[in-house]
């Protein structure tokens, strides 16, 4: 009866044994992929801002609106960044463009009337704008890991690439003046997917 007992008692520890050392190898595999993926990153270089501010000033239509070429309007009517993304690794890499609401002291424009018009350096509207198709704030995917942001783009590059954008917004020229200064601002950021 004893020698039964010692065996089954060997064959429970080897099985426990054995799940954790499963148990390890998978959770290092995990480990070791998800700090892979901290160790990538991706560059950007604003040209213009990271930040844009808009007022309710002088609300555009959208055909003005995507057109602007970052001259020529009052501060903060309309806005204007420029940046290149750049892929130093040694792989491709998909990214996400977004932008994150900043919070205000003044009265806030509502999301839905905040226009916003992605292209590349040469005016080709990316995926997503093509067809002349207009977004609002509204209309972007909320990210669920960073509160307040929304997707604008999402890309792959290559290895040793860069590409270049200009985000574009403005208040629609539906948005019903009011006397009151309302305010819409937001930061623009980029990061690995």
């Amino acid at each position: 009866m004893k020698k039964l007992d010692r065996q089954f008692f060997q064959s429970i520890l080897i099985v426990i044994l054995s799940l954790a050392i499963f148990i390890i190898i998978i959770a290092s595999y995990i480990k070791i992929d998800e700090f892979r993926k901290l160790s990538y990153k991706v560059d950007t270089k604003f040209i213009d801002t990271d930040i844009i501010e808009l007022n309710n000033k002088l609300p555009l239509s959208d055909e003005i609106g995507k057109n602007y070429n970052g001259t020529g309007m009052e501060k903060k009517v309309e806005g204007y960044s420029s940046f290149v993304i750049t892929n130093p690794n040694d792989r491709k890499i998909e990214y996400e463009i977004y932008i994150t609401k900043m919070n205000t002291e003044h009265d806030e424009i509502r999301s839905n009337y905040i226009k916003l018009y992605l292209t590349d350096d040469k005016n080709n509207p990316l995926e997503g704008f093509e067809n002349n198709k207009i977004k609002s704030y509204a209309d972007l995917y909320a990210l669920n890991d960073k509160p307040g942001s929304r997707l604008v783009y999402r890309g792959n590059l290559v290895s040793g690439s860069s590409k270049k954008f200009i985000l574009r917004s403005w208040v629609s020229d539906s948005y019903v003046l009011s006397k009151n200064e309302e305010v819409f601002n937001y930061d623009i950021d980029v990061r690995i997917k």
